[in-house]
């Protein structure tokens, strides 16, 4: 029933939700007295039938819009519509649009004087499109995803768009709930009917729906952590890559063992044939060393054990002997550790060829396990990404959540994911869009996004609480959705920044790093020299030459005697 209490401006906001009301009002007649009007009292009332003005916007005072008469059991205006569906069309009324940006929502572009200050043009200037925004002679233009999204939702429902950000967007952004129970940034003005819209790339959580309504998702997006990287640069060691610890050891233990087996089997064999001899009384000759000469050289190339150790380790890097040794035994010997250094040689230029041509490891986060077990902190906008993960099943997801702390500026984040202590959460997109923007190389390099998505979100568009126009908004939303129109708005908006993405070296090609141990053996064997030539000079000037039957001219005779 129609009643003038309904009306009062605290209650307006009502009737700009509710739309499909009618109000009933029986309408007093002012007629002349007569006699003829006292005698027919009882004549039949009128009943003025209204509704809400909707879409007409309701500016302070309401006023009903009559829709048909009741009277004598019978309406008097024929073919009228009591509950038309009044969204359809709402005859450019202007909706206020709050934005902020976020890629790939929403992109802020501004121009003064007619020049951009960025890369992005506008197809058209018409006001109608609502992507203009004038203030003190500079214009700021929004793009983006969810800009073309509602624009042809605008088109489709006939209305303009007013947008605007919060003054506070760039610190409140989203907002939070404070300690006095006060909204800030978008939530507020979703919260108290300021805006019609929201484009902020808003997740459909039930956070978000307690200060707003949202629209069916119209993407899913990917929500995962920007970690650092780091490159295990060992290179310095790629000598001793090819094999492991195990194979090493084996390698060194039959390398030291095998002089000993050779020395072993040489005397054996040297015993045998000195005691056959004697038994012949067969004395081998052999020529007496002059004072002046070198020793004789001895019988075989294996009866030292100086030559035993040399000519192994020569054999293991595939150095030919000078001749085979005398006896059978020996030779066998020499045959199956031939074999068995070509097999270790193989294997180990084989792996060794593989090491150069594959690229250099990286050390990455690339799950939610590693990331929860790694010592780095977290950081993500908002209370409710960190109630998120504490409210989670898993283990590892609670595990971030407790050390998820508020990082209110993205670029303060990144700079910290640099310095390699820190991970931050958001979409792969925007992530992908602040690797690109980093100024320096290296710090593009060293930042890593992680492959695991931690929840695959959906996005929508955010409208006032209980909006009569949700059910259009949804409808429109859906047809865009299938007509594949979303798809190519987010290929659009996220092509600056879509080409970066993680590459990894070029392999099979060998550089001057990935040699460095080259360099490096090269480098000691020049020490290790140093130092002994360094100590033999050291004991010949201290021992040597302070021998009192040194002769300078007799060098040799001089330490034959010594020995």
């Amino acid at each position: 029933m129609h009643s003038y209490r309904l009306f009062v401006p605290q209650l307006n906001y009502i009737w700009k939700r509710i739309v499909d009301v009618l109000f009933v009002r029986p309408l007093q007649r002012r007629k002349k007295f007569s006699w003829k009007t006292l005698n027919h009292s009882n004549a039949t009332p009128v009943y003025e039938l209204s509704t809400v003005p909707f879409p007409m916007p309701i500016n302070g005072v309401f006023f009903s819009k009559i829709v048909n008469f009741w009277q004598a059991g019978k309406f008097r205006l024929a073919n009228s519509t009591f509950f038309s569906n009044k969204t359809n069309d709402l005859r450019h009324q202007k909706m206020h649009v709050v934005v902020l940006e976020h890629t790939p929502a929403v992109f802020k572009l501004e121009t003064r004087d007619g020049m951009a200050s960025g890369t992005k043009k506008s197809n058209s200037s018409d006001d109608s499109t609502g992507a203009i925004s004038t203030v003190s002679q500079s214009k700021t233009f929004y793009y983006g995803l969810e800009i073309e999204l509602l624009k042809a939702i605008a088109k489709a429902m006939r209305f303009d768009m007013v947008f605007y950000e919060t003054f506070d967007a760039d610190i409140e952004r989203w907002g939070n709930v404070q300690d006095n129970e006060t909204l800030t940034g978008l939530l507020r003005e979703m919260h108290d009917g300021r805006a019609d819209f929201a484009l902020a790339d808003l997740h459909h959580t039930q956070y978000n729906l307690g200060f707003m309504d949202l629209s069916i998702p119209y993407n899913t997006e990917c929500l995962t952590f920007l970690t650092p990287e780091a490159l295990s640069d060992n290179s310095w060691k790629t000598l001793i890559l090819p094999f492991n610890r195990e194979m090493w050891t084996g390698v060194m233990i039959s390398l030291f063992s095998v002089g000993f087996v050779f020395y072993a089997f040489s005397n054996t064999l040297t015993f045998y044939t000195a005691s056959s001899l004697k038994k012949l009384q067969m004395i081998p000759f052999k020529r007496k060393p002059e004072p002046w000469h070198d020793p004789l050289p001895a019988y075989d190339i294996f009866d030292t054990f100086a030559g035993c150790i040399i000519y192994t380790y020569s054999m293991l890097l595939l150095v030919s002997l000078p001749r085979l040794p005398n006896g059978w035994p020996l030779r066998v010997l020499t045959g199956w550790y031939w074999v068995y250094c070509v097999l270790v040689v193989v294997a180990y230029r084989a792996s060794f060829t593989a090491i150069l041509a594959n690229p250099i490891p990286r050390l990455t986060i690339d799950t939610l396990q590693d990331l929860a077990e790694s010592p780095i902190r977290c950081g993500a906008w908002g209370a409710q990404n960190k109630l998120f993960f504490q409210m989670a099943q898993d283990p590892y997801s609670q595990a971030i959540g407790a050390k998820l702390e508020h990082a209110p500026n993205y670029n303060e984040a990144v700079d910290k994911v640099n310095e390699g202590l820190y991970a931050y959460y958001e979409n792969i997109y925007i992530l992908r869009q602040l690797r690109s923007t980093r100024k320096s190389e290296k710090a593009r390099q060293t930042l890593h996004i992680m492959q695991e998505c931690a929840v695959h979100m959906p996005i929508s568009i955010g409208l006032e609480k209980n909006s009569p126009l949700k059910y259009q908004v949804d409808r429109h939303v859906r047809a865009l959705i299938e007509g594949g129109l979303t798809r190519k708005w987010l290929s659009e908006a996220i092509e600056r920044f879509q080409s970066n993405v993680e590459l990894p070296p070029q392999e099979a090609t060998i550089d001057l790093k990935k040699m460095y141990a080259g360099f490096v053996a090269l480098g000691l064997g020049y020490t290790l020299a140093l130092f002994a030539f360094i100590a033999e000079k050291l004991y010949w000037s201290y021992v040597i030459e302070t021998n009192p039957a040194f002769d300078k001219y007799l060098h040799g005779i001089t330490f034959r005697r010594r020995l």
